[in-house]
């Protein structure tokens, strides 16, 4: 009998370290539609106060996007935004903060009816004073031309760059 007890408290200590370990981690459910936004369950994003900030504007941004709301979407890009398209060695491409209305009234043109955009986060890091914020999109988008309706879609891995700025986390880079 004194085994068996004794075994039981093994079990119950073992269970709530590896809960607290789980505690620990920034998870999927730690945030608010965990179907359009996700967190690598091997990303291990220490869960601190910084880091669920940081993530929390990646989930405004997907739902921004989702919605359409370019203003929300100005909001959250900061002055020094700059983006070279994954393209170094192509300077023509490459755009600053000046062409932000331009790029984002394309991606979000009034013929786009419909669009889901889901987000898993597979890495965040810090470099210096910015945090990279890798991920995995899927983005569907239906758009209307001369009256017929077309499904687009793309599926691919992205960085965005996350800086503070006026006391807020602003993106830099990676839209």
């Amino acid at each position: 009998m004194f085994a068996k007890a004794k075994n039981l408290s093994a079990l119950l200590i073992c269970a709530c370290f590896l809960s607290a370990c789980a505690g620990g981690m920034l998870q999927t459910k730690d945030f608010k539609q965990p179907y359009y936004f996700a967190i690598d369950q091997s990303a291990a994003i220490p869960k601190t106060d910084e880091h669920y900030e940081i993530l929390r504007l990646v989930q405004r941004y997907r739902d921004a996007i989702a919605s359409r709301d370019i203003e929300t979407l100005r909001s959250m890009i900061s002055r020094e935004y700059y983006e070279n398209a994954s393209t170094t060695d192509d300077l023509s491409d490459d755009y600053g903060i000046e062409r932000i209305d331009e790029i984002l009234q394309d991606y979000l043109a009034e013929s786009v009816r419909d669009i889901r955009f889901i987000i898993e986060v597979k890495r965040l890091t810090q470099e210096r004073y910015e945090y990279h914020v890798d991920y995995q999109y899927i983005w569907n988008y239906r758009y209307e031309v001369a009256g017929q309706s077309y499904w687009q879609s793309k599926n691919d891995i992205n960085r965005m760059t996350i800086i503070r700025e006026d006391d807020t986390w602003k993106i830099r880079g990676g839209l």
